[in-house]
């Protein structure tokens, strides 16, 4: 069992290295008969088998019907040969994209396929992983997203992507195996957490401390009433007196600190920790508080949106490259 799993072992490093030389790794490709490779299908086999038993059968009783069938099947076989590789070669592909994700979801991989020479091409199958993806025609461009699922956080790179078919006939089957240079960001599992991991934020800064935001609070003023508008909260005296229908408004200043910092968390580890500032990141964006983010060595100032969010994660995913 040893001895096997070393040659496995042998055998699987030295097609790779080989691989990799005839097949490098890029963002832009075209097929040609270096990258395409072609064998029997089951099928194919099967006919084959066929061809050889004909051919023996007409020597043997000198039959000229049997002889004519077979020559005749096996040119049929040898053009079919011509019509697969050509189903494949000349095909380009290139890198379009990726989507990011969390640990443990799937993340998106675009390629964009190609027909520079204006050809036909029919039944393509593109296997990525677990993902599939059936081309039934290609006559110009078509842009394909895959979606393989992560395991860890960091930099997602996808194993090759075989590429085949078995157009016209199903008898022999053309592939290639691509080394796409596409890198998904994985963004660590987010784990709920009770408490704030607050850390020295900006609190001190005089314009910071004279931020609000939106509460029950503090009266803040009028403004004109809109659809939806709680009518609670209408001014009905300012309407008696003939001022129109105004609402009244209310704020809260920003109290606490507005830093979620790594060094809060306590006998926890890497992970666990990134996890949980996952969770924070996510939840006051969906709040719209702004907040900043400090890990040892890096620190993102005070900020809230989108961005800020997917700034905040990327530098969780890829956090031994910060420190």
């Amino acid at each position: 069992m040893i001895v096997k799993e070393r040659f496995k072992a042998f055998y699987q490093g030295r097609w790779q290295r080989w691989l990799n030389r005839r097949i490098p790794r890029t963002q832009d490709i075209t097929l040609n008969q270096r990258r395409v490779f072609i064998f029997l299908t089951s099928h194919g086999g099967m006919m084959s088998l066929l061809l050889l038993a004909l051919f023996i059968a007409g020597i043997n009783y000198a039959n000229n019907l049997l002889l004519g069938l077979c020559f005749f099947l096996g040119s049929l076989f040898v053009i079919t040969i011509h019509h697969t590789f050509a189903n494949l070669s000349g095909l380009r592909i290139t890198v379009v994209g990726t989507s990011p994700a969390f640990a443990g979801d799937v993340a998106g991989f675009t390629i964009r396929v190609s027909n520079p020479n204006n050809r036909r091409y029919f039944s393509l199958l593109l296997e990525w992983d677990d993902a599939v993806e059936k081309i039934p025609f290609l006559d110009t461009t078509h842009e394909v997203t895959l979606y393989l699922r992560s395991q860890q956080r960091g930099r997602f790179h996808p194993p090759r992507l075989k590429m085949s078919t078995i157009y016209p006939l199903g008898l022999l089957r053309a592939w290639t195996w691509l080394d796409l240079d596409l890198t998904a960001i994985i963004y660590p599992k987010p784990i709920a957490s009770d408490i704030l991991p607050a850390g020295d934020g900006d609190n001190d800064d005089a314009e910071y401390s004279q931020k609000r935001r939106h509460g029950i609070d503090d009266f803040e003023g009028l403004r004109t009433f809109n659809a939806g508008d709680p009518l609670a909260h209408v001014s009905w005296k300012h309407l008696a007196r003939g001022q129109g229908l105004l609402v009244k408004t209310y704020s809260e200043p920003i109290s606490g600190s507005n830093a979620l910092d790594y060094q809060a968390f306590v006998g926890m580890d890497k992970e666990n920790r990134l996890s949980r500032l996952s969770w924070w990141v996510v939840k006051l964006s969906q709040q719209q508080q702004p907040f900043a983010l400090k890990l040892p060595n890096q620190t993102i100032a005070v900020a809230s949106g989108q961005a800020h969010q997917q700034i905040c994660l990327t530098a969780l995913a890829l956090f031994e490259e910060a420190v």
